[in-house]
């Protein structure tokens, strides 16, 4: 058992098996550790706070679905709380990518009340055709980049089995109260409907920010981009909420938040540097993003991008552009020598 300090109050956490219990301030919350994908674990966060409310429910699948069936069986025999799944009335979505509302397709979900932000809730309101404009978005920045990777390879996830009728969709928005009085934080920046919920004493993270990765960019110009200037304000946003205990949807609990933000911002601060250094030549986003992860393999696990699998290598050129296009708008690089399309960054 762990104890934490934060407002104020003190919050007890405790673990059994993949279900970890807060105590705070009478609220009960279970983080329900569910596998999204083959060794990519979403943190389903149930609050028991006179309704039952689920933030982020992970993607739809047999091992998730698995890993909800035993959490609940833990909530039950090992805290003894007397709950299942139809006794959720509300579903939170911190934000629209899929392993944060993929589940909403799983039957025993369908009839809640689901809140999201305006700026992600088109993602869930017609999946499919967002998922079309992400391969074309896809394919507009691998022709920047100048690569020529084929996007076919990419892990397929098309459709998912459900329709926004099916729930009753809410649309939240910055300094909102939800159910009991949940405030909503908009921290635009992982993307660009991004929401922090503050309960209580702690805050759920969503993507905002992680224990131990930092959260996956995106510049403006890409899809669902809100850019790294935007990311940069929303940390600091968080951080000066007073809110020492961060529940995030991956990874461990961030304890205190503020200096786990100061963390973040001084990493993007370096990689801001280094990108920098890299142009004083004329550089495609391709090669700016190879170069700077080859003095970093430790990021990507792997040498270069020749190495990754195309998935990752969208998700580098993405977190790179950002980057790039950061110092483009504060006039410490430029845009020079576009050849067919392809630009090259140069410092100034």
């Amino acid at each position: 058992m762990l104890e934490f300090r934060t407002g104020g109050t003190n919050v007890l956490e405790t673990r059994v098996g993949n279900v970890v219990q807060y105590l705070a301030e009478g609220v009960k919350i279970y983080c329900i550790e569910v596998e999204s994908f083959p060794n990519h674990v979403t943190n389903m966060y149930l609050v028991l706070d006179g309704a039952a409310t689920f933030i982020d429910v992970g993607f739809n699948g047999p091992q998730s679905q698995k890993d909800l069936a035993r959490g609940f069986d833990i909530i039950n025999t090992s805290f003894g709380d007397g709950v299942d799944l139809a006794d959720v009335a509300n579903i939170v979505i911190t934000h629209g990518h899929g392993d944060h509302f993929g589940m909403l397709e799983y039957g025993k979900l369908k009839g809640r009340r689901v809140f999201i932000h305006p700026l992600d809730s088109w993602v869930i309101r017609d999946y499919s055709g967002t998922y079309q404009n992400w391969k074309r978005n896809m394919r507009e920045l691998l022709f920047e980049a100048g690569c020529g990777r084929d996007l076919d390879q990419i892990f397929p996830v098309e459709q998912l089995d459900y329709h926004i009728s099916e729930y009753d969709l809410v649309e939240v928005v910055d300094g909102q109260q939800i159910i009991n009085g949940y405030e909503v934080y908009h921290t635009p920046g992982h993307s660009l409907g991004e929401i922090c919920l503050r309960v209580g004493p702690l805050m759920f993270l969503g993507d905002h920010m992680l224990s131990i990765t930092t959260p996956h960019q995106v510049p403006t110009s890409g899809w669902q981009g809100a850019g790294l200037m935007n990311y940069l304000h929303s940390l600091r946003k968080v951080a000066a909420s007073g809110v020492d205990l961060g529940l995030a949807a991956h990874e461990n609990a961030i304890y205190p938040v503020s200096a786990r933000a100061r963390e973040i911002e001084h990493f993007h601060m370096r990689r801001l540097e280094e990108i920098r250094d890299l142009c004083r030549f004329a550089m495609t986003l391709y090669q700016v993003t190879d170069e700077y992860y080859r003095g970093h393999p430790e990021l990507i696990q792997a040498s270069s991008l020749d190495d990754l699998p195309v998935d990752d290598v969208l998700l580098a050129l993405e977190e790179i552009k950002a980057h790039l296009e950061y110092l483009v708008d504060e006039g410490r690089l430029c845009v020079t020598g576009v050849d067919s399309g392809v630009p090259r960054y140069l410092a100034i």
